[in-house]
């Protein structure tokens, strides 16, 4: 029993050891904070998520009418909808849809609300224009929000995907 005792004391001790240097066992993921541009209404930012490059601008964010095929109604208890106008220059892009597969707009609040993008019917909504932006293109367009609390207070640019943070301007 005593090589036992001696054995389980060396590990013990190499685990506090292990604990205390910061140096873990196993493959743990680490945080690591984004490398995103963030900026204020009117900057242009270079956003790269992998192989796709592009200059996009929020120009804008005001207060909207319920735009066509918005669906249901805004909801209570604020019951308004938000627009944000959009340009975007399609700097590098693999094909002339891939920044409509990956990029989404919130609109997030300063209690931490973060409203998704509602889809419409709007001529000028800037889904239609991401969906064909060959390499070079310039589009642009509203993104819509239903603000049932809170007003926005950050536009967000993230990944559809992965929920990678591309981007962010500052209102």
């Amino acid at each position: 029993m005593p090589g036992m005792r001696r054995w389980f004391t060396t590990l013990l001790t190499v685990v506090a050891t292990l604990a205390l240097s910061g140096i873990t066992v196993g493959a743990m993921p680490t945080a690591v904070a984004a490398d995103s541009p963030i900026g204020r209404l009117g900057d242009t930012l270079r956003v790269q998520d992998g192989d796709l490059i592009a200059d996009v601008t929020v120009l804008s964010l005001e207060p909207s009418e319920v735009p066509p095929g918005f669906g249901y109604p805004p909801r209570p208890p604020r019951q308004q909808v938000w627009k944000a106008k959009v340009a975007v220059q399609a700097v590098q892009v693999p094909n002339p849809y891939a920044m409509a597969v990956s990029f989404q707009f919130s609109g997030v609040t300063p209690t931490g609300d973060a409203y998704q993008p509602r889809n419409s019917d709007a001529p000028e909504a800037l889904q239609y224009g991401l969906q064909n932006a060959p390499q070079g293109s310039a589009v642009g367009g509203f993104v819509y929000w239903d603000c049932y609390r809170d007003l926005v207070s950050n536009i967000v640019l993230t990944n559809k995907k992965t929920g990678q943070r591309l981007a962010q301007w500052n209102v």
